[in-house]
């Protein structure tokens, strides 16, 4: 047993080695460097300033990515569609900073309701879509009364396949009905 622990030390040891062991590079060459630096004149400070959204254009919007797509979420209450994956009633983590925009909304509005309507695409049986989108319509509310709002500024309906967004029998046609809307009926924002 020692004559086969040997080798094997011994090429480890080497392994690791060649792991450690580099070639300087230009980054590593540039600190010692002696020249004098470039003579600059006085420095103006700059005022910092808020970045600007991200330009979401360049990403294609997809069936895959549609649901957490960047431009369909703006962090505010104007956004009112939460889009889901297939087959799932998972609340995207793309929809979180929209979802506490109404929650804190209803918060500090007492009066205000929500009704949340659920959706899902025509795959599945009639009774298949009417479960899963209650169940997306709930998750929801989960998140919201999470958050801290009253349960009886919440109603949840389900629709399944019955209101779709989209009419066609793509992927993104079906992305677009796995939703919950999120309409006031009170104190609208």
């Amino acid at each position: 047993m020692r004559s086969f622990l040997n080798p094997l030390f011994a090429l480890m040891l080497a392994a690791v080695l060649a792991a450690c062991s580099s070639t300087p590079t230009e980054e590593d060459t540039s600190a010692t460097d002696t020249t004098a630096p470039a003579e600059t004149g006085p420095v103006t400070p700059v005022e910092p300033t808020t970045p600007a959204k991200p330009d979401t254009s360049s990403i294609p919007m997809t069936a895959d990515n549609f649901y957490n797509h960047p431009s369909n979420y703006d962090g505010t209450t104007n956004t009112k569609v939460i889009y889901f994956a297939f087959d799932s009633n998972t609340v995207p983590a793309a929809a979180f900073e929209t979802l506490r925009a109404h929650a804190t909304h209803l918060k500090n509005n007492a009066n205000a309701k929500v009704r949340l309507e659920g959706h899902a695409d025509e795959r599945g049986t009639r009774e298949y879509n009417v479960a899963l989108s209650e169940r997306r319509s709930k998750a929801v509310e989960k998140f919201l009364r999470v958050q801290g709002v009253s349960a009886s500024q919440i109603e949840v309906v389900s629709y399944g396949e019955e209101k779709p967004a989209a009419f066609g029998h793509s992927e993104m046609d079906w992305a677009k009905n796995r939703r919950v809307e999120l309409n006031y009926t009170a104190g609208r924002p």
